[in-house]
């Protein structure tokens, strides 16, 4: 539910809830300061340091977590843009037929692949793309099976089989880590720790019976910023970090201009 959402709608709703838990933990404090003796004020800034580090440790986590999933995302478009160029050469030491015909869907693959980073959230395009896709991998290892059935030598000394079985491999796997995000109990997670340290900030304030509204956008806006680049860096396709297709536009580019045997 949460990814179908825009990054800043989110994060903007989590800032304004911010900023009203920071106000009803202030009346809070304020309410029940006087009640209080210096111990169990000692325990209670206690109490709030505990809570404190454990949602900056949540944070961290959850950020190390998503920047892991962004690097592999950035590898595997490396990776595969290896194995594409790997296999479109070894398809040249194939018969003239079977070369045509294997380097014509390689460069028709990285081409959708390009249009998809490039579609961005149109989900409909992306789908559609990702159908092609599907059905240009089949039409790879198909090739290669003709091949094999006519020349098994040339095709065994060529490698071309483990060459195409890597680019279908890579394929499957980024888009798997496309669609790997963190579960949604842990955003929720995350949203409900920044709004309890916004209400135990507020407490603070209440207790010393003044408003630190500067303080408060300050801690606010920090937390909310750690949250925003969580959800950017798990989503590849959308929101300003996104992931670097270069090696395949700069392989379509190169496969583009090299001439049909």
């Amino acid at each position: 539910m949460l990814q179908d959402w825009p990054t800043w709608i989110i994060v903007v709703a989590i800032l304004g809830l911010m900023l009203g838990a920071n106000e009803l933990g202030f009346r809070a404090g304020r309410r029940h300061h006087r009640n209080e003796t210096e111990l169990s004020r000692t325990v209670s800034n206690t109490f709030k340091g505990s809570i404190f580090g454990l949602v900056a440790l949540l944070l961290g986590f959850s950020f190390s977590a998503t920047t892991s999933r962004y690097d592999l995302r950035q590898r595997l478009v490396l990776d595969q843009s290896n194995a594409v160029g790997t296999c479109y050469l070894r398809a040249g030491l194939l018969d003239e037929t079977s070369c045509t015909h294997i380097r014509g869907i390689l460069r028709r693959y990285v081409e959708v692949r390009v249009e998809q980073y490039r579609a961005g959230r149109e989900e409909a395009a992306v789908a559609r793309d990702q159908a092609e896709i599907d059905r240009l991998l089949a039409d790879l290892w198909g090739a290669v099976e003709d091949a094999n059935r006519r020349e098994p030598e040339r095709v065994h000394k060529s490698s071309i089989v483990p060459a195409s079985n890597e680019v279908i491999d890579l394929s499957s796997t980024r888009t798997w880590a496309n669609r790997n995000h963190l579960p949604e109990p842990v955003l929720f997670l995350l949203m409900v720790s920044v709004l309890v340290t916004s209400l135990l900030l507020g407490h603070s304030s209440g207790q010393a019976e003044r408003r630190h509204v500067s303080l408060w956008l300050a801690s606010n806006a920090v937390f909310a910023l750690v949250l925003f680049i969580v959800l950017d860096f798990d989503r590849p396709r959308r929101g300003l970090i996104r992931v670097d297709q270069t090696p395949f536009v700069e392989l379509n580019a190169s496969l583009g201009s090299v001439p049909a045997p």
